[in-house]
């Protein structure tokens, strides 16, 4: 039996057995602070059909095991995953949680042409101006 595909804003980190469906619209590598030349870990941020986006991790310890089936712009089925409170300075989005990638997740190749291309949600120059946005939120 195959398993039910979970939306973005019901994931809650209550549960580990989750599985989406999702578009890796951007990708980055966070250099080491003290070495720049060395990737400390891959940062994500996915979108489901919705256009729920939620940030996603993969440390140093299983880059090498996942690096390859992360590309920008392609779609992936993920499960096993965990999530972590989505606090700090600088988030990449407004969801309450952050995905952490384990050594048991799985990430699947899939088609999907209703899976959004960008995933932006556009702030008005004049909120910014007014200073009426999250600032801890990238923008």
């Amino acid at each position: 039996m195959a398993q039910s595909i979970n939306m973005i804003n019901d994931l809650t980190p209550i549960n580990e057995n989750w599985s989406i469906k999702v578009r890796i619209i951007r990708l980055w590598e966070v250099p080491n602070y003290n070495n720049p030349n060395v990737v400390d870990s891959i940062e994500l941020v996915l979108v489901d059909e919705k256009g729920s986006r939620i940030q996603a991790t993969i440390r140093k310890l299983i880059m090498q095991l996942l690096s390859n089936m992360v590309k920008e712009g392609s779609c992936r089925i993920i499960a096993k995953f965990g999530l972590i409170s989505n606090i700090g300075k600088h988030r990449a989005n407004n969801h309450s949680y952050k995905l952490n990638f384990f050594f048991k997740t799985i990430v699947r190749e899939c088609e999907d042409v209703q899976l959004p291309l960008h995933g932006l949600n556009f702030t008005s120059f004049a909120k910014i101006l007014k200073n009426e946005i999250d600032d801890s939120v990238l923008v």
